[in-house]
């Protein structure tokens, strides 16, 4: 570039001055127009940088809340470890951000992740443990349906009066009906089976126990239990509710009162827990309360108050679970649905196996 005059200024100094017009090689620019290119060239350059510095802002990773209705929230980003591999499987399968439909995918992992207690981040650990868990309720709560539908078949085959009808074989000789004669061999195996599993003979009791707890209810207690999928008893035996049992199988708590002899109950399985879970409010005589408000209401805050008698700690323990339900809006999920296990890029059909998908105890 070259300027196209110099003059001596009235000082007396040499000083090159900008003419009007400015030299580049054989062209001519009015000088004006270069300075006012150079100066947006400026702004743009600097407008551009500041963008990809927000880009690669570690903080600058966006996904919807817990709930699907709710505003965008912000989380920082989690360390590697097995945590975070749950998360992105979650994400996969579209458990981290629930869709409106409400149809969840039956990813069932075996256990929670032994970092997960080392997430600062609160809403992050609870969405986490609450969308893992999931699947494992609805999964529980469709076997129980599932069941109680059969039975509803059933009993619709036998011309008795519920009040005559008892399926317990020392008692058929002297029933006012032979239930037997009106079902299949199968069937007769089915109906003797839920009487063992859960501890009743008549057909009213049953009716009253193979029943679904919601979801909700599932989730709060599973969140009480086991301070958010973070305890010991959770991390060493998949014991989400804290189960106790009396044999030799079982995790001493460390505060536990002398001469007693209760341990905290293993499980293979966050499955296994589950419907350990859902069996046991479904045939104790310590959840009638629970089951008798079931047969009238689905209300979530209702039925919570029959399980007054799960902790030692009573009402007090029923005000949590309502507080928890509450807080966390947990209602929202007595909505939800699991979807069918072919859509693709699911791993296969549900059974009653745990669906890994390549993450062992070890990793999770």
């Amino acid at each position: 570039m070259n300027s196209s005059s110099v003059h001596i200024n009235k000082s007396g100094n040499n000083k090159a001055d900008c003419s009007p017009m400015m030299h580049f090689g054989k062209r001519q620019v009015h000088c004006r127009t270069f300075y006012s290119f150079l100066g947006t060239l400026i702004i743009v350059l600097f407008l551009v940088v500041s963008a990809l510095g927000v880009s690669y802002s570690p903080y600058s990773t966006h996904f919807k809340a817990t709930s699907w209705n709710q505003d965008e929230t912000v989380f920082p980003p989690i360390k590697p470890g097995a945590t975070a591999v749950l998360i992105s499987k979650l994400k996969y399968y579209g458990l981290w951000k629930l869709p409106p439909t409400g149809k969840v995918a039956p990813y069932l992992i075996k256990t929670y992740p032994a970092d997960l207690n080392s997430i600062d981040n609160i809403t992050v650990k609870k969405r986490v443990f609450l969308h893992s868990l999931l699947p494992h309720a609805l999964f529980v709560r469709q076997e129980a349906l599932q069941r109680r539908q059969k039975l509803e078949t059933i009993l619709g085959k036998i011309e008795c009066s519920r009040a005559d009808l008892d399926f317990d074989a020392g008692y058929e000789y002297e029933s006012k009906c032979s239930w037997t004669d009106f079902l299949a061999k199968d069937e007769v195996h089915f109906i003797q089976n839920l009487c063992r599993n859960y501890r009743t003979t008549s057909a009213e009791g049953l009716l009253e126990r193979v029943d679904a707890v919601p979801t909700s209810i599932i989730l709060a207690q599973g969140a009480l239990e086991s301070s958010w999928g973070s305890s010991r008893f959770t991390r060493e035996g998949n014991s989400i509710f804290g189960m106790w049992t009396w044999k030799t199988a079982g995790i001493v708590p460390s505060k536990r009162e002398e001469g007693k002899t209760h341990k905290v109950k293993i499980y293979e399985s966050i499955l296994d827990s589950v419907r350990a879970y859902h069996l046991t409010l479904n045939r104790l005589e310590s959840y009638d309360q629970f089951r008798q408000l079931r047969q009238q209401t689905d209300d979530p805050l209702i039925l919570a108050d029959g399980l007054n008698l799960y902790s030692q700690r009573g009402e007090e323990y029923v005000k949590d679970i309502k507080k928890v339900i509450m807080t966390n809006d947990l209602q929202k999920y007595d909505k939800c649905s699991l979807t069918d296990s072919d859509q693709p890029g699911f791993p296969g059909p549900v059974t009653s196996a745990i669906i890994n998908d390549g993450l062992k105890k070890s990793s999770l």
